[in-house]
């Protein structure tokens, strides 16, 4: 099969960029022709590859962007266009009239003007699907940074148009049941959503099992630092616990400063260590160092694969309980799902874990199980197959 992927950054910058990478040798070695069109530059994209990128800007002139888009396609002349949450809806539409589309939706840009799914004024959960109510939800509860009328006219047409190609589309894969529920919610015919987490593992090249210390009180938290992930209330938790217990902060945003200033504020700033953004082998070695893995979202996270991540290293996940998290997080089982912004709650399961090592490094066990039996490269690739077949047996843009 010749599959032309379209995703806005090429480069192990983000979830998904970094499943797409993953998942490119994973199709060549299946006997797939791979070919992919970025949009966005990066300092991380990859200077060479093993199959043809074309790299085309969002420029000033979008019909003209939208033509080479097209002469690429021609040109390529795919079985299929696989999407990665694509921006431009105008390509969505473009692609879904000429080639078998299929759109992977990682996150809320076809369902939320704001991205998010959460109103920053009081940092709650939007469960209302997307409309015309969406606009004073704007201007009320500050979802999202627009306030000039014309910019949020902008943003809601842009919403209303994304949503629009994607009901078009033969096949969405969504990463977990919270986002096939979302898409439903919003008009898409629920046959033609199929759920496959972004995440998979080589299970024959697993890091090896090792138990946290007795003695080990070191905590992680590995995300951007934006206002989504929840990271105060983490550090409000962190006030709550023993002062030998210490948090290493993994990734990079544009409210490092501030979290790190409220770090000090709270007396923490011997106890946080901002370690910044981590390549895989540096991130593995944090997972193995730490005993606890914190993942305090106040987003409802689509699915969250950083709780994949610390299960192969066998490390329980303390998290809150939202979006798709409890797809993976079995409370009990693997670690502990807490009430959403309750940091008393978040320190409690953190120190539940600290305090016994036994028990945190048989969930972690328990984890490592379930990734191994859930999360596997071949049975990914299998269960990714069947929808692209189903794709193209559908059709375009219908």
């Amino acid at each position: 099969m010749k599959i032309l992927h379209m995703v806005n950054t090429y480069a192990p910058a983000g979830g998904i960029e970094t499943y797409v990478l993953k998942l490119l040798p994973l199709l060549t070695g299946a006997g797939h022709e791979n070919s992919l069109i970025y949009r966005q530059q990066h300092p991380r994209t990859p200077l060479h590859a093993d199959q043809p990128i074309y790299h085309v800007p969002v420029t000033e002139n979008p019909s003209l962007d939208r033509a080479q888009i097209r002469e690429i396609t021609r040109r390529i002349e795919p079985s299929i266009v696989f999407l990665h949450d694509v921006y431009d809806p105008h390509v969505i539409e473009d692609l879904a009239e000429v080639v078998p589309t299929i759109g992977y939706v990682h996150g809320f840009t076809p369902v939320c003007p704001a991205l998010s799914k959460t109103f920053r004024r009081g940092d709650r959960i939007c469960e209302q699907a997307f409309s015309l109510a969406c606009v004073f939800q704007i201007y009320w509860r500050r979802c999202a940074s627009a306030r000039l009328p014309s910019n949020v006219y902008n943003i809601m047409k842009t919403t209303h148009l994304r949503l629009k190609g994607y009901r078009s589309l033969p096949q969405l894969i969504v990463a977990s049941q919270y986002m096939k529920d979302l898409m439903i919610q919003n008009g898409i015919d629920p046959a033609r959503v199929g759920i496959l987490p972004p995440h998979f593992l080589d299970v024959s090249r697993l890091p090896e099992v090792t138990r946290p210390g007795k003695n080990n009180a070191d905590i992680l938290f590995v995300g951007r630092l934006e206002f989504e992930k929840g990271l105060p209330y983490l550090l409000q938790a962190l006030t709550m616990l023993p002062k030998h217990v210490r948090l290493f902060v993994a990734g990079d945003g544009s409210l490092r400063g501030q979290y790190h200033a409220f770090a000090v504020e709270l007396g923490l700033a011997d106890r946080v260590h901002f370690v910044g953004w981590q390549t895989e082998a540096d991130l593995g070695a944090l997972y193995q160092r730490c005993t606890v893995t914190v993942v305090p979202s106040i987003m409802p996270e689509p699915f969250g694969k950083v709780g994949i991540e610390a299960m192969t290293h066998a490390r329980p996940i303390v998290a809150f309980d939202v979006g798709g998290i409890p797809d993976w997080l079995k409370h009990g089982h693997n670690g502990f799902l807490v009430p959403p912004r309750d940091s008393e709650r978040l320190a409690q399961a953190i120190e539940t874990l600290l305090a016994d090592t036994e028990l945190a490094a048989s969930l972690g066990e328990n984890g490592r199980a379930f990734a191994e039996a859930h999360f596997g490269a071949q049975d990914h690739y299998a269960r990714l197959l069947r929808f692209f077949e189903t794709a193209v047996s559908r059709g375009i843009h219908t």
